[in-house]
């Protein structure tokens, strides 16, 4: 089973001293050869767009939008989830109308008012070698039962419309919700 383009969502069990309590995932990559990547959506930092623009020679006019912590993967690395109508020099697909870039020229665009239609900014990535995901979800050991993830598809509207932990109540939502739909 492909996963890509699902959201993983933390389980309400999962002790509140985890890296990953109350987060909810994009995975944008899965194969069962190479494991699988993804992003975590709602952890802000303190490091502004302006902030990291400056730092690549762009100037940019607003102090407001948050980068996010993607995950413990390549912390140092800055990526940019975003709607599948904007390109940059450097942007692949990442599910189903959505991308990823990494390059200079996202940050020229974006100083210059060139925004996707939606976009998040993310320090470091979410990574599972072959088969640790799948053992994760299903609860085999190491991994506990009552800590795996849940699951849901993702969409447009919980992926860039919160933040935080109501990102994560409407994410357990939506796993509610999408369940109880499967079964009736």
């Amino acid at each position: 089973m492909n996963r890509a383009g699902k959201l993983l969502v933390a389980h309400p069990n999962l002790r509140s001293s985890d890296f990953f309590y109350k987060t909810v995932i994009y995975i944008y990559a899965d194969d069962p050869k190479q494991g699988s990547l993804g992003l975590v959506l709602n952890k802000p930092t303190t490091t502004t767009l302006r902030d990291l623009c400056k730092r690549h020679g762009v100037l940019y006019p607003e102090n407001i939008t948050h980068i996010n912590h993607g995950g413990p993967v390549s912390e140092q690395s800055i990526v940019m989830l975003h709607s599948d109508e904007w390109h940059s020099g450097n942007t692949t697909q990442a599910g189903m109308g959505y991308s990823l870039s990494s390059d200079q020229q996202m940050f020229e665009r974006l100083s210059l008012g060139e925004y996707p239609a939606y976009w998040r900014m993310f320090f470091g990535i979410c990574g599972w070698r072959p088969g640790q995901l799948q053992a994760e979800l299903s609860g085999k050991p190491p991994y506990r039962p009552e800590n795996s993830w849940l699951t849901a598809k993702a969409n447009d509207h919980i992926m860039f419309m919160y933040d935080g932990e109501e990102q994560w109540t409407h994410a357990v939502e939506l796993c509610k919700q999408q369940m109880i739909d499967f079964y009736f």
